[in-house]
């Protein structure tokens, strides 16, 4: 891939660096300045502390260093640069270590393509505390024709997308899902090691910032999955979760304005598809490049040494006999 095409470089050179300019409109001003303690002198303070520790650090070969990509962590971490640099660590250990999960995304991915365009996810934008709002149709995966992996792929493709906005790095998510019309085949499928990378993933590699996460109509015979999924989860991510019994009272949490009309709102979830297709394609080159980053694998092996032993045997326990129900 060219790179000359691109918006950054991943040299380390600081010829490379680029002028960061604030362009978000003042609610995102004053979100980082309150929530992340941000502003122009600890912005260009901590950036350059940060670019001088991706110079010295001989383990990180290649990384992107324009302030768009390395806010995202310094936002993720409330600007501790010790902290921003971890996270950064831990991110290019996780693509590196899992290359098949979250490695070449690329929307034009025939599996991927056809989900987007089968109405599993929309971006429904900012709500007026500049918190992006996002939806899941859990029910809509066609269980038939992808498992764990084409469905995690997607979800760190649409990660990768949304974290190069700044307006998501400043105001973080607030999320729906939508567990109508899932079936039991639909948490069958998981196995306790996808658990795991999905939820390490989420939890401790991608700088995503979660206020709330909510989810209707979760069906009682998949409890003990969820249970087991929310083990591998972060304190601070089980208390985010708000659960319902329907999608209706699911919706009153949020202003109609955003919603689309399968939860009560007026927009068009075909035409909210549409427009993030449209914005992924635009950010196809950006995303792909990602993978123009290189690290030294084996130094970084020990981030991923596995801690999770004991959940083998509940997957010995709890996922056997629950595949035997999903059994067609």
């Amino acid at each position: 891939m060219a790179s000359k095409t691109l918006p950054y470089s991943v040299d380390k050179s600081p010829e490379c660096y680029d002028e960061y300019k604030f362009t978000l409109p003042e609610l995102f001003r004053d979100l980082a300045k309150e929530e992340l303690h941000e502003d122009a002198t600890v912005r260009e303070e901590a950036l350059t502390q940060m670019r001088q520790w991706i110079v010295d650090n001989p383990y990180i070969r290649k990384c992107r260093t324009d302030a768009q990509f390395l806010l995202r962590f310094l936002r993720f971490r409330k600007y501790s640069v010790p902290k921003a640099c971890e996270a950064l660590e831990r991110y290019l250990a996780m693509r590196e270590t899992y290359p098949k999960w979250f490695k070449k995304l690329d929307v034009n991915e025939p599996a991927t393509r056809e989900m987007l365009e089968d109405g599993v996810f929309a971006n429904l934008g900012q709500d007026a505390n500049g918190r992006t709002v996002v939806y899941f149709r859990f029910g809509y995966f066609n269980v038939d024709k992808f498992g764990p992996l084409q469905e995690a792929r997607l979800a760190a493709l649409l990660i990768e997308s949304l974290m190069e906005w700044e307006e998501v790095q400043i105001g973080g998510f607030r999320v729906l899902v939508d567990f109508s019309d899932s079936v039991m085949k639909h948490y069958g499928i998981w196995g306790v090691s996808d658990m795991k990378i999905l939820m390490d993933a989420i939890n401790r590699s991608y700088p995503i910032r979660f206020h709330e996460i909510h989810g209707a109509k979760f069906p009682k015979f998949a409890i003990p999955i969820l249970n087991l999924m929310l083990s591998f989860a972060s304190p601070k991510m089980k208390e985010s979760i708000i659960c319902h019994n329907s999608v209706e009272d699911m919706a009153k949490q949020f202003d109609e304005s955003l919603l689309p009309k399968e939860c009560g709102g007026k927009r068009d979830l075909r035409e909210l598809t549409q427009d993030l297709l449209k914005h992924l394609e635009d950010s196809r080159d950006v995303i792909l490049a990602l993978d123009d980053m290189e690290i030294d694998t084996a130094h970084y092996v020990s981030l991923w040494q596995d801690s999770y032993a004991p959940h083998i045997e509940i997957e010995a326990s709890i996922m056997e006999n629950f595949r035997n129900l999903t059994v067609d």
